[in-house]
């Protein structure tokens, strides 16, 4: 349906209905002080139902749209660098998409948080995480809030390490407006947003189209094929050459409400994405991969016959991520063994004239059915209850040129077009499955006295195929003083075994453990947070922590099979602290400033690799008059250790700035904007594995040019 080299200025007859008293989002960020602000932010996810943030019985970050469109952030993860203890990074043996971490928690395919948009789960449902070619854009948004700690006592499974919460516009609420984006490595976004009413209904939408080619100069010297080419002869390696993290993404959020019922309708869509540094970390430049995801969501408000505030909610969701992987490039020489997989112990020596193949390519649907009610029980109690069903389908298709049934060991080489099919047989990487789940949760807020609140929270959950979990929540807040506040928090949380982790078979890397157990984590959180100190316009926070995190998932070796299987053998304590400071001198200008430090050790005590122990950030936002306003940020990364037993030098600290020059009415409504990233050209890195002698290389300077016409 889209084709890259679409032209960015292509956008002006798509928001002709746009409704006239629509206002902009311009001007709100310096039109406020702290103070003001702080009184007005809110915050859904830390509950389950909007509450203002001192009140949110968590470690809450709320940024709103104002805020990273004054950045020019393009995509969730240029928002969620600002986040203090939030770090995107790189995943050190995978091929997909950034690795977001909180707290040094992350989980493949960053499954330890969890992803939602307005609190629907947004996630692949083969791994429990994030898609393949995970970016999402943030036309359809209008805050995007972060709880760091457990939410499974709200949210189940997954919420684990903390939450990332993208909150809608709500009907009526939505700028109308249209844009577009020009810049390096052949970058072009389209979006546009509006709203129009049909009858006694009303209609909301947003698109979003994003494509970049990449920055060629990502190099990396050798890869895990090097190595099999020095052992056995071959020249098959695709290094030196680029880690290649294509893109070419759609999004559509709609919305319609009707008395009493709403519709929801969002798709996603990355129809081509590079695979960075290859499935196996050897490059890749002849795999193609993609992704869709479909989301329906149906709610009928019963408050008129229940009371308080209660509502039915429907979800239905499909998902497919067909792909075409070259785990080995062609050419490669590799020893096969009996059960047609690698194996070092055969003196079978096969050439893959095409490569290495296989096509996973994941199908499945998600059905939800929910009841929720909310209840003032009496002048100083908030009763939050919900009970819930979901039944999961999935199923796998895949074609490849090795394993059990397709190999057996002797052949010598394998020819180009040789794929079998393997969908519905034994030999499938992943069998059929499904999976289904009930849940009840209870959530009690009471205000004790005007300066004490009591937050009790508890969710059960019952899965079909691993058994039962319960996790509990406790908050305490106590606002001493109109400017000083403390927060305690303590709560459990679980992260399920995905399905791959309990299914996987007929792979050449890992095959699933018996038995998996949930993930479990227990955190226990105290905040301090000095609100407008000294003046109004100064606000100071602190917070610490401490968690024990067990029955991590992992792969071990087994000697049996000599193979890697999928054990509950990790552990994982961490502890640490950060603090964050905003300050608005003038009226015309805002500070930011955040820390986090952050010591985590494994059930060894050596420290978790991969991971920055210290981060910080720093942002101005300066409005330099009517017409021309400025952004600039930085992010700095260290401390981060290799894993036991790697060789390599240590892992390199960088900082990664950005900035954003704008030029506001250029003609009536029209803003035009210079937006750079990596503004001081940093050779930064994120750790890779051996199987890649060198770090992974980020992106050099970009530049973009960005138009915004706002309706009044």
């Amino acid at each position: 349906m889209f084709k890259r080299k679409i032209s960015p200025i292509l956008i002006a007859t798509y928001c002709l209905n746009v409704a006239a008293d629509d206002r902009t989002e311009l001007d709100s960020l310096f039109a406020l002080s702290l103070k003001q602000l702080s009184e007005i932010t809110v915050v859904t996810a830390a509950s389950g139902f909007e509450q203002k943030v001192s009140r949110a019985p968590a470690t809450v970050t709320v940024i709103t749209a104002e805020e990273w469109q004054a950045k020019g952030a393009r995509l969730l993860s240029d928002v969620l660098i600002a986040v203090p203890g939030f770090h995107v990074g790189k995943p050190p043996v995978s091929f997909k998409h950034n690795k977001f971490v909180i707290r040094g928690l992350s989980g493949p395919q960053s499954s330890q948080i969890k992803i939602m948009i307005d609190g629907e789960p947004f996630e692949y449902m083969q791994d429990s995480g994030t898609f393949i070619g995970f970016r999402l854009p943030l036309t359809s948004f209008q805050r995007i809030e972060v709880i760091k700690g457990p939410g499974s006592a709200i949210y189940g499974a997954d919420a684990y390490a903390g939450i990332v919460n993208l909150v809608s516009y709500k009907q009526g609420e939505i700028p109308a407006s249209i844009g577009a984006r020009t810049g390096s490595f052949s970058t072009n976004d389209i979006f546009a947003r509006g709203q129009l009413k049909l009858g006694e209904s009303q209609l909301q939408w947003s698109i979003d189209y994003t494509h970049s080619d990449d920055d060629n100069d990502k190099i990396v010297s050798s890869d895990l094929q090097s190595t099999f080419d020095g052992i056995f002869g071959s020249n098959a390696s695709k290094a030196p050459g680029p880690i290649d993290e294509h893109y070419e993404v759609f999004s559509l959020l709609a919305k319609w409400r009707m008395k009493n019922w709403t519709a929801d309708f969002f798709t996603w869509r990355n129809f081509d994405v590079g695979l960075g540094a290859g499935v196996a970390q050897a490059l890749d430049s002849n795999g193609s991969a993609s992704a869709k995801f479909d989301h329906i969501k149906l709610q009928y408000d019963l408050s008129d016959y229940f009371g308080g505030k209660t509502s039915a909610t429907l979800s239905l969701k499909e998902q497919k991520g067909p792909s075409y992987l070259a785990v080995f490039p062609p050419g490669a020489t590799l020893p096969i063994g009996l059960d047609g997989n690698i194996d070092f112990s055969s003196t079978n020596l096969t050439l893959f004239e095409d490569g290495f193949i296989g096509t996973p390519s994941p199908e499945g649907n998600t059905t939800t059915f929910r009841l929720t009610q909310l209840l003032n029980t009496s002048e100083n109690n908030f009763l939050r209850w919900e009970i819930g069903y979901e039944a999961l389908q999935f199923k796998a298709r895949e074609r490849k040129n090795f394993g059990t049934g397709i190999l057996d060991g002797s052949e010598s080489i394998v020819t180009v077009d040789s794929l079998t099919d393997v969908t519905g047989t034994d030999f499938v990487y992943l069998p059929e499955k499904s999976r289904s789940f009930y849940y009840f949760s209870i959530q009690d807020e009471w205000q004790i006295n005007p300066e004490l609140s009591l937050n009790l929270g508890l969710r059960y959950d019952e899965y079909s195929d691993f058994g039962s979990t319960t996790n509990p929540r406790f908050g305490l807040i106590w606002q001493a003083t109109e400017k000083f506040a403390f927060k305690f928090f303590a709560g459990t949380a679980f992260k399920s075994p995905s399905i791959t982790d309990l299914d996987i078979r007929n792979n050449p890397v890992v095959v699933s453990g018996k038995e998996l157990q949930p993930e479990t984590i227990a955190t226990l959180e105290a905040g301090l947070n000095f609100q407008y100190l000294f003046n109004k316009n100064l606000t100071f926070s602190m917070s610490f922590f401490d968690y024990h995190a067990k029955d991590l998932i992992e792969t071990v070796f087994d000697e049996q099979i000599q193979g890697n299987v999928v054990q509950n053998i990790g552990e994982q304590k961490g502890k640490g602290g950060e603090l964050w400071l905003k300050w608005k001198p003038l009226t015309n200008i805002t500070f930011d400033f955040n820390y986090s430090h952050l010591s985590a050790e494994d059930k060894k005590q050596f420290d978790v690799p991969d991971i920055p122990n210290r981060m910080a950030y720093a942002s101005m936002n300066w409005r330099i008059n009517d017409d021309w306003s400025w952004f600039i940020d930085n992010k700095w990364i260290k401390d981060r250790s290799r894993a036991t037993g790697d060789s390599r030098p240590g892992i390199k600290d960088y900082n990664w700035a950005n900035s954003r020059l704008v030029r506001n009415n250029l003609l009536q409504d029209l803003s035009v904007a210079l937006i750079v990233k990596n503004l001081f050209e940093q050779d930064a890195y994120e750790p890779s594995t051996g199987a890649i002698a060198d770090d992974y290389p980020l992106q050099s300077r970009q530049w973009y040019l960005e138009l915004i016409y706002n309706f009044n």
